[in-house]
This record gives structure tokens, sequence and C-alpha cells, in this order.
């Protein structure tokens, strides 16, 4: 390193006379400092560059000291909270609420313990069991359950009718009203309705997704692609052509048993 520049300063940078100034002296010795390696600058106030090491943003936790530094430490993951929602077994496919055409709760039965005991019908066909404590719908060919879906009954003022039943009437889609004042209702295009005693039916619902809860004036509310399977599956099949598809000595109704 070339010292000579800090060694003989500029005129410029002494008092008048020759001799140095104070300055002048004082950058003379700092640029002696530096050459020799003795000394690092200093600066007002040093800061670090360096960053901490963060935990797992949900297993970590700041504390402030009295310097004003902020600490990361780690902490125990907390355990998942527990699953509280029924287990009602692999649901045949996922769609959009908002879906109204596709949406479904269908699902594979795999355990149906928690649903009121019943005495099974001793038949091989087909037949449906509702149990409205758990607002479920279960398909059964004999004594197996080969689908099961989330319904909506009738609430507490409108109850669904409880008892054995038989699918006496099917309709693709018609108007449904009545009701009085508040409780009045018009709901044009409700499909693929079965109706099994006197105006109590299963049907497709468009206007709310909250089943599994009681919504209804009394029929059993279901998705409108859960009605059709139903409608599909369930007899008296339907001829194709008909409005109103009634049971025959020669193809009666799917049985139904509905309890609490």
């Amino acid at each position: 390193m070339n010292l000579s520049r800090w060694l003989n300063p500029p005129l410029s940078a002494t008092h008048q006379g020759g001799r140095p100034g104070k300055q002048t002296m004082l950058i003379i010795l700092l640029g002696l400092s530096f050459a020799l390696g003795n000394l690092r600058p200093i600066f007002a106030q040093e800061t670090s560059t360096k960053q901490p090491i963060l935990a797992d943003p949900a297993t970590r936790q700041e504390d402030e000291t009295s310097t004003g530094q902020t600490v990361v430490t780690s902490l125990p993951k907390k355990p998942p909270l527990p699953f509280i929602a029924p287990l009602v077994g692999p649901f045949i496919k996922n769609s959009l609420p908002n879906d109204i055409d596709r949406r479904t709760t269908a699902f594979i039965p795999q355990s149906l313990d928690k649903l009121t005991s019943i005495t099974f019908p001793k038949t091989p066909g087909k037949w449906i069991r509702v149990d409205l404590s758990e607002q479920i719908v279960v398909a059964y060919e004999g004594t197996k359950s080969i689908r099961a879906f989330r319904v909506s009954s009738g609430l507490p003022n409108t109850p669904t009718v409880t008892g054995t039943f038989h699918i006496r009437t099917k309709v693709l889609s018609q108007t449904m009203y009545g009701g009085e004042g508040n409780m009045y209702y018009n709901l044009p295009g409700v499909k693929w309705v079965q109706y099994f005693y006197q105006d109590y039916s299963f049907h497709g619902t468009y206007w709310h997704n909250n089943f599994g809860h009681p919504m209804s004036h009394g029929c059993l509310n279901m998705t409108n692609a859960d009605a059709k399977w139903l409608f599909d599956w369930a007899d008296p099949v339907w001829d194709g052509k008909s409005v109103w598809q009634k049971t025959t000595t020669d193809d009666a109704g799917t049985l139904v048993i509905i309890t609490q």
C-alpha cells in the first residue's frame, strides 16, 4: 500500500505555515491503522444481517428480551383435535355444494350400530330403512346395506311419520305447495318424488344444503342425485312414460321402515 499519500498530505489539508492540523493528523493515524491491520473501522451502530433460524410456524414461540432482541424457541407440536363427526363410511363421490343436480351425501355403510334397533324384515329383496334420530336413509338388499344417505326429515312442528310403509306412487317432477301463514311454501320443479304414505315422500331438494338436520314439512329431503338413485332403484319401476307411476299387483312398492 502506498503510504506517501497519507504521510505527505496535500497542502490544502494543512494549516497555514506547513504544520498539519488536528484533522489531518487524525486522517494519517487512521490510514496507518488500516495499513497495518491492527484496527477495524468503528461505526456509530453495528447491526447483524444474520437471520435467526425459525422453528416451524405452528410450533414456534417468540419472546422479547429486556434488550429488545427477539428469541425464537420451539415448542412441542399440539396433538390434533379429535374428529367428532360420525364416521359414516367412504363417500361415493365429492361434488360442489352449489352443484344442485350432482351434489350427494351418499356413502357406503361400514357400521350402522348407532341406528335405532329394528327387526329386519324376512325378505331377500329391496327395502329402505329410515332412522330419524341420525337423519339417515339406508337401502338394503336382504340383510346387506348397499348404500346410505344423509337426509333432512320433518321439523318438530311438522314431523315425519314413523311406521312400516311401501312406495306407492312415483312422479318425475311436480310443484309442491301447502302450509299456512309463515309456513306456506310453493316449490316448483321438485324432482324424483316417491310417495309412501299420504303426502309423505322421498324427493329431491334444491332450496337448501343442510342435510343431516330436520328441515322439511314432513317429507324426506334428499339431494337431487341421491333422490334419483333411490327413484331408479326402488319399486315400482318407472315405465318411462307415465306421469304418475303407481304400484300394481305385479310390481308392489319397496318396503319402507321409519323409526325415531
